[in-house]
């Protein structure tokens, strides 16, 4: 469960997106896109919240091993993901789960809506999923269940839920989210890529933003500032194009 959901944030993290780790029995208001891996256990009234958040507009990403039990750990009957099978539009049969050394395949279905293409892998666990209402976007390329879903979509009002089967590599992990982010008007601390260890996030007093650049490599980074101008909140200098940092070195940025 962790390294799930270590896999997801990170994969934020490294985009300079913001993240709220909330509980599924906080407010959803005011999100976008809201991201529960792993979610087994649904409390009453969450799947309801959920489905409600996105009729409104919102983007909802579940995985594997979603909507097993209640809160007593009493598994739902009528067909997995028990109260979120209607808003994901999907029924999960059955689960299997591989060795370390074994993967499956992710095979994107041509045209998809989110622009992805090519194949990636899957580990670990691969629901065996049937789309009952939901879109189906890649199916699996290997095993007695190659040709059935592993990533499907449904639309819900203005928003979509996206039901990701497997727990698919990082390199699927970072397009889909590019995809998602874009989709769902979800803004970036800075519109560029981050190198690899480096994070951005952005900060505000209610009147002007600041930006954190923090690098976590033993080795000096740049970072592309677009065609916006800051001020060094530290060293007073004015700052434009590109941001040095040195090897685990931070800066704090004010936008002019």
């Amino acid at each position: 469960y962790m390294a799930t959901c270590i896999d997801h944030y990170r994969t934020l993290w490294s985009k300079g997106v913001p993240v709220n780790v909330i509980d599924s029995e906080q407010p959803f208001d005011g999100y976008k896109l809201l991201v529960a891996p792993m979610l087994y256990m649904l409390r009453p009234g969450v799947a309801s919240r959920i489905a409600e958040f996105v009729q409104r507009g919102g983007t909802f990403v579940a995985t594997y091993l979603t909507g097993i039990a209640d809160e007593s750990d009493l598994c739902f009957l009528g067909g997995w993901p028990g109260p979120l099978r209607e808003v994901l539009g999907i029924w999960a049969e059955e689960i299997d789960v591989l060795y370390d050394d074994e993967s499956n395949t992710m095979v994107l279905q041509p045209g998809n809506p989110l622009g992805l293409t090519g194949e990636f892998a899957g580990r670990t666990f691969c629901d065996q999923i049937h789309a009952e209402t939901a879109q189906v976007l890649a199916t699996y390329g290997q095993s007695f269940y190659a040709g059935s879903p592993c990533l499907t979509v449904k639309e819900v009002g203005s928003g979509k839920a996206y039901y990701l089967a497997t727990r698919a590599e990082r390199s699927f992990l970072s397009s889909f989210y590019d995809a998602l982010l874009q989709q769902a008007g979800v803004s970036k601390a800075l519109d560029t890529e981050l190198p690899e260890g480096v994070t951005a996030q952005v900060r505000t007093d209610g009147d002007k933003e600041f930006l954190f650049l923090l690098n976590f490599l033993a080795t000096p980074a740049e970072v592309c500032l677009g065609d916006a101008s800051y001020v060094d909140v530290l060293s007073g200098d004015t700052v434009k194009g590109k941001a040095q940092l040195a090897a685990h070195g931070s800066m704090v940025l004010r936008k002019e």
